[in-house]
């Protein structure tokens, strides 16, 4: 029989065959070759070739994969891209080949393995690290491999990609890398979630217009942007975390702190004007190298000999003493609500102590130092961050 049905040597549609190695064979033009690639990896693409075919088609790529021709091994590597059958060592092939012909399969292909892409990305191919950091997942392994061998426009690819696993080790080093980079702040402040050093780390280096965005983005009271124009960093330092905050959170933010050198003093009597006293203790503990529990019996201790104690080993001032000693006395003796007027007479209450005691000529406290805690104390009273009304 002739005409419509299928030869011994062919398939309706085109799929390969022998019918495809004699083509290869009888013409050996570039646009031959092109032609077979095409029709070889639509075949491997679609999945439904018999075992047999399977194989030959299997060899014809890897024929077409080391083609002398450029425009032949593109069409193949669009062709493949998306074919989950592809011979590992054929992806490989196309993925380090020219990036014309590598990037759809960079970009796309299912085949190639985390330990592929890491060794692939090692190199200096920016066009080539781009195709893997657009991938719709990317592991940890690759997203470290990209941050740390990669340009600015790469890195913020990974960062920009919600597909991308981005661990806290990965974040610091794209901050590290890029520290005045905007490029890089602000995809990184719109992702779903940030580990509490590296949201730390931002609050200290963005712009203002990012500061509002990443206290929109990642809860931070919503009036904060316009409070951090006044000591910035404190203030957004300790809004990363609040009451419902765990110690662990807690102690990250604190110990992130501390290797940064931004465990200070000023900090600490901060948190106690606002009687964010889990801070408080933590700091304290971490300052003077002791367990956070103990720190936390010294400075509740009645006689106020321990708080005394831990804060000289914690090396806070003697001024900044004064106020810890009255906001923890205050703290004691009342039960601070959540209500902002509850917190701001709080620091009222803190303020109204420290000038008691400078009356009563408190040891170690100038009238220099009063006039500096009443104004510094004021100020936290002011611009304290106001809780935010849930919507109606």
């Amino acid at each position: 029989m002739s005409g419509s049905g299928p030869s011994s040597n062919g398939r309706e549609g085109g799929l390969p065959t022998a019918a495809l190695v004699a083509k290869l064979s009888k013409d050996s033009s570039p646009s031959a070759r092109s032609e077979v690639a095409e029709t070889v990896g639509r075949a491997l693409d679609a999945g439904a070739l018999a075992e047999g075919e399977r194989r030959l088609a299997n060899d014809i790529v890897r024929r077409l994969a080391i083609d002398v021709e450029r425009q032949v091994r593109e069409t193949l590597a669009q062709a493949v891209r998306r074919t989950p059958d592809l011979p590992h060592d054929v992806a490989l092939m196309l993925a380090r080949d020219i990036a014309s012909v590598a990037t759809p399969v960079l970009s796309e292909s299912s085949v190639l393995t985390d330990s592929d892409l890491v060794d692939l990305v090692a190199g200096d191919d920016e066009a080539k690290q781009l195709a893997v950091a657009g991938r719709p997942a990317l592991s940890e392994a690759v997203a470290d491999a990209l941050v740390a061998h990669g340009s600015e426009n790469v890195v913020v690819a990974v960062v920009s990609n919600p597909g991308a696993e981005l661990a806290e080790p990965t974040l610091d080093l794209a901050l590290d890398r890029f520290p005045d980079s905007e490029r890089v702040h602000a995809p990184m402040i719109e992702r779903e979630t940030l580990p509490v050093a590296v949201a730390e780390r931002l609050v200290a280096v963005v712009s203002e217009r990012l500061k509002s965005q990443l206290v929109r983005r990642h809860a931070l009271p919503a009036d904060l942007a316009t409070d951090l124009i006044l000591d910035s960093r404190e203030r957004a330092t300790l809004s990363l975390v609040d009451d419902e905050s765990s110690p662990e959170r807690v102690e990250d933010l604190v110990r992130s702190l501390a290797r940064g050198g931004r465990l200070t003093s000023s900090i600490i009597v901060r948190a106690a004007c606002v009687g964010d006293m889990a801070f408080v203790e933590t700091a304290l503990a971490v300052m003077a190298g002791v367990p956070v529990e103990n720190a936390g019996r010294l400075v509740h201790d009645a006689g106020r000999r321990g708080l005394e104690a831990l804060a000289d080993k914690a090396g806070i001032a003697p001024r900044d003493k004064v106020v810890l000693r009255a906001a923890i006395e205050t703290i004691d003796e009342t039960e601070l609500g959540d209500a902002p007027s509850d917190r701001d007479r709080f620091a009222e209450t803190v303020i109204e102590r420290v000038l008691t005691r400078f009356d009563a000529g408190e040891p170690g406290v100038s009238e220099d130092d009063a006039q500096y805690l009443i104004k510094k104390l004021e100020n936290y009273v002011s611009q304290r961050p106001e809780a935010v009304a849930p919507p109606a």
